[in-house]
């Protein structure tokens, strides 16, 4: 079985997937793979806001959820803020690592830390690794698991000899927040749109928009508040776009995780 990995991680400040951090896991990834007896994994990269469990949290549910790759499909993240113990730490230890499957079959492996598996609606467990060792844990540590849970595709998740206890009290994902902000800058949200609005406002700063059906339905130059292309389970969250520019660039560059106010 060939094996899909988006690997997530908040390398390079989201200046693209050319970060050598990257490079350096995904070629441990193919060496663990080729250890258990299984073909190189082909591996697709996406760099996040350093330290954004909000983002990550997003951009693994989004692409988790819409898969129809099933068992031959892995999540792997690597967004670790160290936030868990805030005083001096030893051996450079960091949060747990995790593992959760969602219904349609995919598995998402990576630290828990902060929202990283708050948006998947799953059971989650611990995975028992080591969670010290190394600076650089996402390559020196945790690639052995996510090959082992590779080699474990087609069975059981609670027959896999690494899952460890459930992980109770995922903290629920906050409302009405920034989720990401594509290369576009549209703000995608996880904001339900309901009835029409006027005013979006982000960290103080209020604009007026308009509401549609899609984020084409005002002209060049117009500010909306729509459905847009995110969203899983029947559900399509709301963006923020500018037609022909950035609407991040409107609001100042905003973050995942900032709150929306719709008016």
């Amino acid at each position: 079985m060939t094996f899909y990995i988006d690997f997530i991680a908040d390398y390079g400040e989201k200046t693209g997937v050319d970060d050598l951090a990257f490079s350096e896991v995904d070629r441990r990834l193919v060496e663990e793979f080729s250890m258990h007896g299984m073909e190189f994994p082909v591996i697709k990269n996406l760099s996040v806001n350093p330290f954004n469990t909000i983002e990550t949290g997003f951009c693994v549910a989004q692409l988790a959820h819409n898969s129809k790759l099933k068992s031959a499909h892995i999540i792997y993240h690597n967004t670790a803020p160290r936030k868990d113990e805030l005083s001096a730490r030893s051996n450079n230890a960091g949060e747990f690592l995790a593992v959760a499957e969602l219904p349609n079959g995919v598995r998402v492996i990576g630290v828990y830390g902060g929202y990283t598996f708050s948006f998947l609606n799953a059971k989650v467990y611990r995975v028992k690794c080591a969670t010290d060792g190394s600076q650089f844990r996402s390559r020196d540590v945790f690639p052995p698991c996510v090959a082992s849970l590779a080699a474990h595709a087609g069975q059981s998740l609670q027959t896999w000899e690494l899952l460890g206890e459930e992980v109770l009290n995922v903290p629920p994902v906050p409302k009405n927040i920034i989720c990401s902000i594509d290369g576009y800058g549209n703000i995608k949200t996880n904001v339900h749109l309901v009835g029409t609005a006027r005013i979006a406002e982000i960290n103080g700063r209020s604009m007026p928009l308009s509401t549609g059906t899609g984020i084409f339905s005002v002209p060049e130059g117009g500010l909306i508040m729509a459905p847009g292309s995110s969203g899983w389970d029947g559900m399509r969250y709301a963006e923020i776009c500018l037609r022909g520019g950035s609407a991040a660039e409107k609001f100042i560059n905003p973050k995942p995780g900032d709150h929306v106010i719709v008016k």
